[in-house]
């Protein structure tokens, strides 16, 4: 798909070029330098976008096995900091849920002295 791209690119570069220095009022000479000026740029316009293409590419690789190395890891730490937190979590958790039912039950006594 990319090397459609690069040669329909090329192609259009050309094809322009070529109408736009053959309908312009020049020598024959002057018209063939331009041409050819023409071709070597869209030429080179080509090859920097293929190589620009291969960078990225290569990027692209490289961030896919950087990506495999490190997300065993993150996903592995990112469970051990859960589970720790988890760990610390409970006995506070419990301790709230705790003092919360004496709370409760301290202002249901006094509610019934209240309604005596």
């Amino acid at each position: 798909m990319i090397g459609k791209f690069i040669k329909g690119l090329a192609f259009g570069a050309v094809v322009g070029g070529v109408a736009g220095l053959l309908l312009a009022p020049r020598s024959g000479n002057e018209t063939r330098r331009k041409l050819i000026d023409e071709v070597d740029e869209a030429t080179d316009l080509t090859y920097d976008l293929s190589d620009s293409l291969k960078a990225f590419q290569d990027s692209l690789i490289t961030l896919k096995s950087t990506a495999v190395e490190v997300l065993p890891t993150f996903k592995e730490e990112t469970q051990k900091s859960v589970a720790s937190y988890k760990f610390k979590a409970e006995p506070r958790l419990a301790e709230i849920t705790k003092q919360m039912e004496q709370i409760n039950q301290h202002l249901g006594k006094n509610t019934d002295n209240h309604n005596l």
